[in-house]
């Protein structure tokens, strides 16, 4: 009699420690955070819901990269427009089409709240950028030469000008940004997918640096490639002036929620999307 309630007593202390093992908090498991997140603890494998992983992953808003295009070029519509002109041949500013376009734009992001804008440092991508954010107060510009367009098509080095000029031409540029990629790029190879290796290091670095944020990018066709490869895992072209969307799941990897979309574009027509 006895030995038959010792064993139940016993039963009774090893399961109230199993329910122990699932209600404790996970740090009192002495369990490294990056396990728990990863993938469920092999003992206690039902303890935690997959959705309680991804809250304890994710404790602050989901991070979502908004993504644009630079406008209609000059040089889309004028091989002379170099004529009277300090910019050198890879740093086209926007044609006057390419301006209208930039102004629909602030009318689609007027009310879309947006905690940073990491641009591109050639004249397209700045001037879209500037008129983008004219209903924004407050706002300034993140100039990141790691948007650049794809160096095999720029000259060498790239033909954008100094952050102090910049400052000059587009008020909004916070000079005191530190940029994630140099000011002078590493050399990459030919083709649009060679700027893929340092877009990825420019995502990264901004999500590191700006976690649970609303950040816009302003950039080109072969990064906004890139960064369709880097987020959802397919190269896409999109065209000049169109915004794509990206928001970050709880569990990690992204959600494309736009691509290309040129809804608030008056004229939809040759948008150049290569």
């Amino acid at each position: 009699m006895g030995f038959v309630f010792l064993s139940n007593a016993l039963n009774v202390i090893f399961s109230f420690g199993n329910v122990l093992a699932c209600t404790v908090p996970y740090h009192l498991h002495n369990i490294p955070k990056a396990s728990v997140l990863t993938r469920p603890v092999a003992a206690n494998k039902n303890c935690f819901s997959d959705q309680l992983l991804g809250e304890r992953e994710n404790n602050m808003d989901p991070m979502t990269f908004w993504v644009v295009r630079h406008a209609e070029r000059e040089d889309n519509i004028n091989s002379a427009w170099q004529k009277g002109s300090t910019l050198k041949s890879d740093n086209s500013p926007l044609s006057k089409r390419g301006q209208g376009q930039a102004n629909e734009l602030a009318a689609r992001f007027d009310n879309i709240h947006l905690d940073h804008i990491f641009v591109s440092p050639f004249d397209r991508t700045l001037e879209t950028a500037t008129r983008l954010l004219r209903g924004h107060k407050n706002a300034t510009i993140k100039v990141e030469p790691g948007l650049c367009e794809g160096l095999y098509m720029c000259e060498d080095p790239p033909g954008y000008e100094s952050l102090d000029v910049l400052k000059e031409k587009y008020p909004l540029v916070d000079t005191s940004y530190e940029s994630v990629m140099p000011w002078k790029l590493p050399r990459e190879g030919y083709g649009d997918e060679a700027c893929t290796a340092r877009v990825k290091v420019t995502l990264e670095g901004i999500e590191k640096r700006f976690p649970g944020t609303e950040v816009l990018l302003v950039s080109h066709g072969a990064p906004i490639g890139a960064i369709h490869e880097l987020l959802s895992g397919s190269w896409k072209y999109v065209g000049q002036a169109t915004v794509s969307k990206f928001v970050k799941k709880s569990k990690g990897g992204y959600i494309k929620e736009l691509t290309g979309d040129a809804s608030h574009l008056s004229d939809k027509t040759n948008l150049r999307p290569w």
